[in-house]
């Protein structure tokens, strides 16, 4: 009996085998496809016109990535013209419109190709001057990428293009940088080429390139000390301040770093630690545990996110329970939002009084400038309606609010701008909103807030912090 075998066991083998072989088939069909692709692209890469259409349409060095591989000019007209656009899939009547209205570029004239080139080499130029960390004036570089290519440094591995005294990609090694001409100095590792300076617009890295943000080099004076090194550096240096302090602390023994009740921030406490302020460290450490909190937070939001689509994929309903967690993540991400926002703005005012030397602005300046900008609007509304009929108090100051508005934007083309421009722009547009009827803030939402909320975002270089700009009704 032991050695019976049914049918189905008879031919389990045979099933397995017919498996086995079609899969090594398809391996071989699939290897064979594969060189007879590749004995095909050798030949095709043999010829001179098509070698260099691959590295023309396909090789872009480190410099040049930023410029070619992000928005061409076409996008970048799309969003400024048409900013509530959100498909790709147009009717061949909106494309005739959109098309009629861009004009018609003249794209293979040599006027054209010769403002190309021009164009391209300021652009490099400018990259080149940014990546030995000159001291420029930021406004002259607003037609660059968000992100800065950093410059290689020697022993990187990289792939060159050569032209002498063979004409292809190779790879090598950089043995010398020459900022003054923009190039590299590569020994290559084939033998009989040797080592040649190759332009940096013709040698890509071997790794990922590594970028700096454009915003970064709006700070022309450098900090002296890393004051954050590590979140270990953070967790030691909290110990000593709380010893420092006493243990009086509440914000840095506490497990939540929320600002507990009573607790409230002074500046003026004396005494020193590493040649810091102590209370200047205990806000450092204060922010850095609050952003701790908020990271953790926020992956747990996300998370909740990917659990809530999943369920209303499945038409499933989402739990109270469920509800009750996400609303509560809400909330506390609110209020570290709110305590972030004190704790920065107790941090800059407390950098102004110790270092003021650094150039930073005052915390007032927003309401400086918002109540700048609507005086100097409001005489120039009073002088032209002088001899007119217009005597309501309210109408001049709605038009003259207006009229601030255009004043801070005409203000970003003669300064740099900072958070403290765009939150005096905020906080003028929100008091203007305030001003307008019920029945027209659709339209004013439509005509003024839009076009201005797209003009600050592509202005804005700030990044993230740009949001705890100080806001017009809070005091440290």
């Amino acid at each position: 009996m032991s050695s019976f075998q049914s049918p189905h066991q008879l031919r389990a083998p045979r099933k397995s085998l017919r498996t086995s072989l079609e899969s090594e088939f398809t391996k071989t069909l699939d290897k064979k496809v594969a060189q007879k692709v590749g004995m095909r692209l050798r030949t095709l890469l043999k010829l001179p016109k098509a070698h260099k259409w691959v590295c023309y349409e396909w090789f872009y060095a480190n410099i040049d990535q930023p410029l070619f591989l992000g928005k061409n000019d076409f996008q970048i007209c799309l969003k400024e013209n048409f900013p509530q656009l959100k498909t790709y899939n147009l009717r061949r009547v909106e494309w005739s419109k959109i098309r009629r209205l861009m004009g018609k570029p003249r794209r293979c004239s040599q006027a054209f190709f010769s403002e190309e080139r021009a164009a391209l080499h300021n652009k490099r130029n400018k990259i080149r001057q940014l990546q030995q960390q000159k001291v420029v004036d930021i406004s002259q570089y607003r037609d660059l990428p968000e992100n800065i290519p950093l410059s290689l440094v020697i022993g990187t591995k990289v792939t060159s293009l050569l032209r002498k005294p063979q004409d292809g990609l190779f790879t090598g090694t950089i043995d010398a940088v020459d900022t003054a001409n923009g190039t590299y100095r590569i020994t290559f590792d084939r033998p009989g080429i040797g080592t040649h300076s190759v332009p940096d617009y013709e040698v890509l890295s071997t790794d990922p390139p590594e970028f700096i943000p454009l915003s970064s080099f709006q700070t022309k004076v450098r900090p002296r000390l890393p004051l954050i090194p590590s979140p270990r550096f953070l967790e030691l240096l909290g110990n000593q301040v709380a010893q420092a302090l006493g243990d009086s602390d509440p914000l840095i023994n506490v497990t939540s770093p929320c600002k507990t009740e009573g607790a409230s921030i002074n500046l003026h406490d004396e005494g020193t630690l590493g040649g810091f302020p102590i209370k200047f460290l205990a806000l450092v450490v204060r922010l850095s545990k609050i952003l701790s909190v908020k990271k953790k937070m926020i992956y747990e939001l996300k998370q909740m996110n990917t659990e809530a689509e999943k369920l209303r994929s499945l038409q499933e309903p989402i739990s109270y329970e469920f509800q009750k967690q996400y609303a509560s993540i809400i909330l506390e991400l609110d209020r570290l939002n709110t305590d972030l926002n004190d704790y920065l703005k107790a941090i800059q005012q407390y950098s102004v009084e110790i270092a003021p030397e650094q150039g930073l602005a005052p915390i007032g300046q927003p309401d400086f400038a918002r109540q700048k900008f609507f005086a100097e609007a409001k005489e120039i509304v009073e002088r032209s309606l002088a001899n007119s009929n217009v005597k309501g108090e309210k109408f001049i100051d709605t038009i003259a609010q207006l009229l601030s508005l255009m004043l801070h934007l005409r203000s970003f083309a003669e300064t740099d701008i900072s958070s403290y421009e765009l939150k005096s722009l905020n906080d003028a547009l929100l008091e203007t909103q305030k001003m307008i009827d019920e029945s027209n803030i659709g339209k004013f939402e439509h005509v003024i807030k839009v076009p201005i909320n797209h003009i600050q975002s592509t202005l804005s270089h700030l990044g993230n912090l740009g949001a705890f700009a100080e806001s017009a009704n809070d005091t440290v």
